[in-house]
């Protein structure tokens, strides 16, 4: 899923694309693969392996693919005590004692093992001009305005949808303030044409379905600001330090975008699409009077200016 951002990663010096049947994905329950994943493995000889999760997540099942691997060091945080799965075992304290962002979680996680990471240091990606020096992008054949804001409605998940009547509204106030606004999305969809219904203003430029990652990117990196759901963007645009209103369903607020220059508006979801996984009932069991409406426009807007 995250194999195209690869090259943007500036820390990561090698990677191994994989999909393991214990990831929401297609076509992965090949139990031949999964052995030879582990030869692999075997073979890179590597020193250590540190296993990142969220709280919601069972680490066992990738545990055991790096002890059989032959891995030295292991280490996780794990409810259950792995025994010899993990040379380092620690004990997960969250939803039940403290709940961390996810970043601040893994940092944790470092610093258990005597890494001192810098807390203040946010995700960095490069930029297209330094990975690609004598390649032009497709934007650049394109007539855009010096100044525009990115609004992404496209999530993977229909629970995490902004509403479409909310997110036409949207577009509108942004027109009538004057903005240019480029409309993102890989794929035409019923929901996102319901997002954009009856706006044909000249300052609004729909690029759904035209747009590569490399791309995106390079909007991002010239965006006045972001607005969108949930998704790969948000996280982009906070890595380029872009100002970005984040329209969160509340389904993971570990996972809320981490940047100063980003804010989030959380929305609640209809219970026929909340989790079924019991350690997430129990956190929105933690405070059930609380409750987020859809915010309006103008609530939109003011967070905007607030950046």
């Amino acid at each position: 899923m995250a194999t195209p951002i690869v090259p943007y990663l500036g820390t990561v010096d090698s990677h191994i694309i994989f999909d393991t049947p214990w990831m929401k994905l297609e076509h992965t329950d090949q139990p031949a693969k999964i052995l030879h994943l582990v030869e692999k493995l075997r073979t890179y000889q590597f020193d250590g392996c540190i296993i990142f999760s969220v709280y919601s997540q069972n680490i066992l099942a990738t545990a055991l693919l790096t002890y059989l691997a032959e891995i030295p060091l292991r280490t996780a945080y794990s409810r259950e005590n792995p025994y010899q799965l993990l040379t380092h075992w620690f004990p997960d304290p969250e939803p039940l004692s403290q709940i961390n962002h996810q970043i601040k979680r893994d940092l944790m996680l470092l610093q258990m093992l005597d890494i001192d990471p810098d807390l203040r240091r946010l995700p960095q990606l490069r930029l297209y001009r330094d990975i690609y020096p004598d390649a032009t992008p497709s934007l650049e054949d394109w007539a855009l305005p010096a100044s525009y804001i990115i609004v992404n409605m496209e999530v993977s998940e229909p629970k995490r949808q902004f509403p479409s009547q909310h997110a036409n509204e949207l577009l509108r106030s942004l027109l009538n303030k004057g903005e240019w606004i480029i409309f993102t999305g890989q794929y035409e969809s019923d929901y996102l044409q319901d997002c954009i219904q009856g706006i044909s203003d000249p300052r609004f430029i729909n690029l759904i379905g035209k747009t590569t990652l490399d791309d995106v990117l390079c909007l991002i990196e010239r965006a006045k600001a972001v607005i969108s759901v949930n998704t790969g963007i948000v996280h982009m645009a906070c890595a380029y330090s872009r100002p970005t209103v984040v329209l969160y369903a509340n389904t993971n607020p570990q996972h809320i975008p981490w940047s100063p220059r980003s804010t989030q508006i959380v929305f609640d979801i209809p219970e026929m699409h909340k989790s079924k996984n019991q350690i997430i009932k129990y956190v929105d069991k933690l405070s059930p009077e609380e409750t987020h409406t859809i915010p309006s426009a103008t609530e939109i807007l003011n967070c905007l200016v607030s950046l």
